[in-house]
């Protein structure tokens, strides 16, 4: 998604999902994480959510961070079967009552209204601190799609369903 603003698809990016490394060469995985800033976190209320049904706890806890006092707030998703354990994060997170780790890290923030590289690096930072006690001044964005993956991605997300009678 933010390459859907950064490439001028839509007007700007406010939620992307990244996958950290600790290496240029991608061997080193350290975890995925959601980046979704509060405008993206009200558009999931609006449109995505169940908000008094089944996703009535996520929707609260979300609307919390919102109209709270915390810049930043993590939400962790947990493995849901077996093959979710192997894919568990290895740097320091919380675990929940089985004694696992998160698969997916969401972070969301109050810091920034929408996305740019310079605030996905400060997220990074924030992150590389937060879970794995290390202040980093690099930061390499190293898999950036083209302009036509991303057209192509953007057009396949948001294409109109068409009703073929």
């Amino acid at each position: 998604m933010f390459w859907y603003g950064a490439f001028g698809f839509c007007s700007k990016s406010r939620n992307d999902e990244i996958t950290l490394y600790s290496d240029q060469d991608q061997k080193i995985f350290l975890g995925y994480f959601e980046l979704t800033t509060v405008t993206g976190l009200i558009n999931i209320l609006k449109y995505d959510m169940d908000i008094i049904g089944e996703d009535k706890e996520y929707c609260d806890e979300i609307e919390s961070f919102i109209y709270g006092d915390e810049d930043i707030h993590y939400h962790y998703i947990y493995p849901r079967d077996l093959e979710d354990v192997s894919r568990q994060v290895s740097h320091s997170a919380p675990t929940n009552i089985d004694c696992y780790k998160p698969v997916y890290i969401d972070m969301w923030t109050k810091l920034s209204k929408s996305w740019d590289i310079d605030e996905i690096k400060t997220s990074v930072r924030i992150i590389a601190k937060d879970f794995l006690g290390l202040n980093i001044e690099n930061v390499e964005l190293i898999d950036i799609p083209t302009y036509e993956e991303t057209k192509l991605s953007y057009e396949q997300d948001y294409k109109p369903f068409v009703n073929e009678n």
